[in-house]
């Protein structure tokens, strides 16, 4: 048992340990933690007007307990989508597993202590949803101090039971099936599926203008359909035991439920320790299986022919992101979460919300459409500032870097196709938004048009301003694909460069009486946006001179 708390403890270290992290990292961790306090608070504000409603309309019909119910269904769902890529990118395909099959430990203890890594990821996520709901469970129900000590072992255990299963199948399809070829696909997946679960939730709770509302109107829903509720909470038997446990505590049908959890979640984590021994291994060693398919000569002479240098390096940046789960998850999908939420926002919004579709059209009428521009690029550089593609340009390559100290590739070449890569990928952005503004918002055809001529320019600005911080400021020395996005000072920094520019630009035409309409205010942006793309290019220039061949050391 010590070697595999030793195993665990290394493998937390390398993962989370601050040694050989830069000023900047550890900047940009302090940063995400000061950002998760008010998400922390808006969590809890919609929480509590959920549980309240639900609450007022069950706790007269002593239904109360299906708020639990629903609870931690909701969680059990919710860790499973978490665990689905943590898993297979952390058992499967990091890049120390064959270092680590090497040394003298079972499987079991090399499985363990790749799971740490993931269980802390849900643990996060535990106390930052089940925690607060409970707590706010218990000051609605006047609780006694049993519950709250029942509730912090339910607390602690809940995470295990969906990791633990999750676990089991993917070991098992990992062992029996032909995966192999198959692993960057199934990573995408598992990011794609927790893009939609992200969207869903987003549809479900702006279908209606206010939390309390729809917390009554989910319990007059469930008071019509308790067997239904029921039946689905048969399906979750930890979450039965766990809201049982919790609304009756000083009974001992509360204590016996509590006990029968924890034996119930001990027993299948034993069976998790025996299907990692037995299965682990297997699937791991399978992923080096090589491709059975042969050499077809005509198909290889059919692909070798000439074509543009940078052309090339632009089309290997695209695959690359598209064909590596990781990058794909945080670059691509992150690309839309930001324009796709807008949408649900605008369409989905019901009630009288500033930024429905039905509040917005009259504002913008009778507004000079200067402004109408000015504000849509303001909302566009926020749009493109948060996107991660520019700012891990030279990062993706990790310790590929070497390859372009003695590839016959100009450091230009090499350099302006991470660009253009950059600025293809917030294309994508431009293109939703563009889809917003006349299909849902109805802004006339003309100002969408100047405005994407103003976005494209803006866009690559962004692209040169991201990518001259990441090649000043790398991370080559990673080696899971995700170190590059977690905890780094430069997306901030990029974002409040970009804010700060462009920002002051907008602000001051926009307090600039003497330039009014539309084709004024075009023409002055699209100066001022050509001498940014101009001093942008001579910084990117003296980046790559000082930094391409030296940032290898």
């Amino acid at each position: 048992m010590n070697k595999t708390w030793r195993l665990i403890r290394l493998m937390l270290k390398m993962q989370f340990s601050m040694a050989g992290k830069s000023s900047g990292e550890k900047i940009g961790y302090l940063f995400l933690l000061i950002f998760a306090i008010p998400f922390s608070l808006f969590i809890f504000y919609a929480m509590d007007g959920i549980i309240g409603g639900l609450y007022e309309v069950l706790a007269p019909l002593n239904n109360e307990s299906f708020i639990l119910g629903i609870l931690f269904i909701s969680m059990f769902c919710l860790f499973i989508f978490i665990s689905l890529g943590s898993i297979i990118s952390s058992f499967y395909f990091a890049d120390d597993i064959e270092a680590f099959i090497s040394l003298p430990y079972q499987p079991y203890q090399i499985m363990l202590g790749k799971s740490a890594a993931p269980f802390l990821t849900l643990y996060v996520t535990n106390a930052a949803i089940l925690a607060p709901a409970l707590l706010i469970y218990g000051g609605y129900s006047d609780a006694g101090v049993l519950y709250y000590m029942y509730a912090i072992l339910i607390w602690l255990v809940t995470p295990l039971l969906p990791f633990v299963l999750t676990a089991i199948v993917i070991m098992y399809l990992m062992r029996f099936l032909n995966l192999s070829k198959n692993k960057d696909r199934i990573k995408i997946v598992a990011g794609l599926l927790t893009f939609a679960f992200i969207i869903g939730l987003n549809i479900i709770l702006r279908l209606d203008s206010g939390s309390n509302q729809l917390g009554e109107d989910l319990g007059q829903l469930f008071m019509e359909q308790n067997a239904l509720l029921e039946l689905v909470t048969a399906f979750f038997p930890s979450a039965y035991l766990s809201s049982i446990s919790l609304t009756q505590p000083g009974t001992l049908l509360g204590f016996f439920y509590l006990v029968l959890l924890f034996l119930m979640t001990f027993g299948i984590f034993f069976i998790y320790l025996t299907a990692g021994q037995k299965l682990y291994f297997k699937g791991v060693l399978g992923l080096s299986a090589g491709s059975k398919n042969h050499l077809n000569e005509k198909k290889v002479t059919k692909h070798i022919k000439q074509k543009n240098v940078l052309y090339m390096s632009w089309m290997k940046e695209m695959k690359i992101m598209l064909r590596t789960p990781t990058f794909f998850t945080q670059i691509i999908v992150q690309s839309l979460v930001f324009p796709v939420l807008f949408i649900v926002i605008v369409v989905f919004d019901t009630g009288n919300s500033s930024l429905s579709a039905a509040s917005i059209e009259p504002m913008l009428e009778g507004t000079d459409e200067k402004y109408i521009v000015l504000a849509m690029l303001g909302f566009t550089v926020f749009a493109l500032g948060i996107n991660p593609a520019s700012i891990s340009s030279v990062s993706r390559d990790g310790k590929s870097w070497f390859n372009h100290l003695y590839m016959p590739l100009q450091p230009k070449t090499v350099i302006s196709s991470k660009v253009l890569a950059a600025f293809t990928i917030n294309l994508v952005t431009l293109l939703v938004i563009s889809v917003i503004a006349l299909a849902f918002i109805n802004i006339p055809a003309v100002i969408v048009s100047v405005w994407l001529v103003l976005s494209l320019i803006t866009n690559w600005v962004t692209s040169v301003v991201g990518t001259s911080l990441d090649l000043y400021m790398p991370n080559l020395k990673w080696t899971d694909e995700r170190e590059i996005f977690k905890g780094r000072m430069i997306g901030i920094l990029a974002l409040v460069i970009e804010v700060v520019l462009f920002g002051s630009m907008i602000l001051i035409l926009w307090k600039s009486a003497f330039i009014t309409g539309l084709w004024a205010t075009t023409i002055v942006l699209a100066v001022l946006l050509a001498v940014f793309t101009f001093v942008s290019h001579l910084i990117l220039k003296k980046m790559i001179h000082n930094h391409f061949y030296s940032i290898a050391s």
